[in-house]
């Protein structure tokens, strides 16, 4: 691909009239259009003017959280708009493992359009398993005794659990919800022996928000859940849920995150090098909830806060698919004052640290794999052009959107 505009990686630096070589499904090259020599067995593109940025990553989406064949084909017929928006690779953060599999199987091989799905194994204690959503995942079985959704407790093989949790494909755990701090350490330290990254939900009613961070994690999840590391925050929140608007609703919530420290809980992130998955898209959802409107206004302040520390932060839409990670990217920008290159770093290298592949993808360098989104405009100018969308390329193959 020649004469193409292209974001440096840690930077706000374009580079100009680049040339970006592809070998397989990974990228081979990348140097100066001048510099090029071209070969005749080599398929040439020229895109002079187009932007290139890689291709984007939703580091939290739910596609089987009760699979049926109608699901299926509705799943299969989203997951293909999201390719064809720039959507490369997608974390699926909780589902029925089983289905997810052959999805992530079929979307790897080419049988489906769709990205890479990196998809978790559920592990929370043994009371949230009543809960329908983890019924619906384990139809045919047992809610909490399924590899892919496990209840655990003191009693626990936690060898064994993490080792099924790993059989079953999935890309890393995600610790939901009800597990003591103790708990949280015995997961953590073996799926680091058994060499499975563990994703987490930022507060699991018993473990703490600090606790969680300090155990291992690679990333954490709903930035509002935060609050929950002080228990005399338990009396705001309480405040909060009968708070009736008024012309200085903006005043009010201000003046509340005053009251809130979250500075060591920051401090503990950068220094563990945990990724805040913020989930925007979700929070928003609440702006018209009265009783749980704390939930985003605290939470994007939180976002704001932890970016301006320097806290890395990825984007998860979380929306259930009703929104794609786009819209996460322009609430960061609309929201939460991050720029349109911090935006897209939250949707590519940082959610590639957050799935743990980063390694692979994320970034725009030699030996990654060839994901990249091609625009007709530049989205550091406005991050509305992340919607231009020119030409997709996901390990290495082309996808255009018409």
């Amino acid at each position: 691909m020649q004469h193409l505009v292209q974001e440096k990686n840690d930077s706000n630096d374009k580079l100009y009239d680049y040339t970006i070589v592809i070998h397989n499904d990974k990228i081979s090259d990348i140097l100066p259009s001048k510099n090029y020599i071209s070969n005749d067995t080599v398929q040439a593109i020229i895109l002079k003017g187009k932007f290139v940025v890689p291709g984007l990553i939703d580091a939290h989406v739910h596609f089987a959280t009760d699979p049926t064949e109608e699901r299926r084909n509705n799943a299969e017929k989203v997951l293909k708009e999201m390719l064809l928006t720039g959507i490369t690779s997608v974390r699926d953060m909780a589902g029925d493992a089983r289905a997810l599999s052959s999805l992530s199987r079929d979307a790897l091989v080419g049988d489906i359009v769709a990205p890479n799905i990196y998809y978790s194994s559920l592990m929370a204690g043994t009371t949230f398993f009543a809960d329908p959503r983890t019924i619906a995942s384990a139809q045919g079985g047992i809610s909490g005794q399924m590899p892919y959704m496990k209840a655990i407790d003191d009693t626990s093989n936690v060898v064994l659990e993490v080792a099924q949790a790993k059989g079953t494909g999935a890309s890393g755990i995600k610790m939901y919800a009800d597990l003591t701090n103790n708990e949280v350490v015995k997961i953590v330290k073996e799926a680091k022996r058994q060499n499975i990254p563990v994703w987490s939900h930022a507060a699991l009613q018993i473990a703490k928000p600090s606790e969680i961070i300090a155990s291992g994690v690679i990333s954490i999840s709903q930035a509002n859940m935060l609050v929950y590391e002080n228990e005399d925050n338990e009396s705001l929140i309480n405040t909060w849920i009968s708070h009736e608007s008024s012309e200085e609703e903006k005043e009010f919530w201000d003046k509340e995150f005053e009251k809130l420290d979250f500075s060591e809980l920051y401090k503990l992130m950068i220094k563990n090098n945990v990724v805040l998955d913020a989930t925007m898209s979700v929070l928003l959802i609440f702006k018209n909830h009265p009783k749980m409107i704390w939930r985003y206004e605290i939470g994007k302040r939180i976002i704001q806060q932890a970016h301006k520390t320097g806290v890395l932060i990825d984007a998860g839409s979380d929306s259930d698919q009703s929104t794609f990670v786009q819209h996460e990217m322009k609430l960061l920008v609309n929201e939460c004052g991050f720029t349109p290159i911090d935006a897209i770093k939250a949707a590519t290298k940082y959610s590639a640290m957050a799935t743990g592949i980063l390694e692979r993808e994320g970034t725009i360098e030699v030996g990654k794999k060839a994901n990249l989104l091609l625009l007709t405009a530049n989205p550091i100018e406005n991050i509305d052009h992340i919607d231009d969308t020119f030409l997709i390329i996901k390990n290495g193959e082309l996808y255009n959107k018409k």
